[in-house]
């Protein structure tokens, strides 16, 4: 016998192992899950489903945890969180099923060398790039975070705090006469691109 969407979410992790999974500067919505975390939105796009931040509100808390606390191991992982977040778009968001097509942005971000998009929201927000880590030292979900804050036309505010979480930046750029940053002082120079086949970590 099918299990019913109900039992499939009955058991709800306890706060502690939800927080352990989220990003520091995630951490004032870790109670509630009114906003769509990064470690979602990352399992999001590896299985082409596509959940609105509406729809994602709509689900009750236990699914919410289940998405967030549910691990895609390589034996069946990902085709599990599928069908997990496939029965929840449809039996509680009551909406149908869309499917993503595969993104080219992973080759963008997910590679060695810090993207064009990263750096010149580091030079718009006078950030320097002076941390002990480098791009290359981030994993994969921190990639992709920094790479989905830098949308263009969004003017996030977890950026910066992104950058210091990750070890990337360690205060802010020293700015020349005038008030306009020195853009030179912000970012070391970064060996030339391009970025191959990205590299999963």
């Amino acid at each position: 016998m099918r299990q019913s969407i109900s039992a499939q979410f009955d058991i709800l992790p306890p706060i502690a192992e939800v927080s352990s999974l989220l990003f520091n500067f995630e951490s004032d919505y870790a109670k509630t899950l009114c906003c769509m975390p990064m470690l979602v939105r990352y399992r999001l796009d590896e299985c082409r489903i596509k959940l609105s931040l509406q729809d994602w509100q709509t689900l009750d808390l236990a699914t919410r945890k289940r998405l967030i606390t549910e691990d895609l191991d390589p034996l069946g992982g990902k085709r599990r969180y599928r069908h997990l977040l496939v029965q929840a778009i449809v039996h509680q968001a009551k909406t149908r099923v869309v499917r993503m097509p595969a993104s080219q942005e992973e080759l963008e971000w997910n590679c060695l060398y810090l993207p064009d998009r990263v750096r010149q929201a580091a030079v718009d927000k006078a950030l320097r790039l002076d941390g002990p880590r480098a791009w290359s030292e981030l994993n994969a979900l921190q990639r992709f975070t920094l790479f989905k804050l830098t949308r263009p036309g969004h003017r996030n505010r977890n950026f910066p705090l992104a950058l210091r979480e990750f070890g990337l930046c360690s205060q802010s750029a020293p700015k020349e006469r005038g008030g306009s940053t020195t853009a030179d002082a912000l970012l070391a120079p970064m060996p030339e691109r391009p970025c191959n086949k990205p590299t999963r970590t």
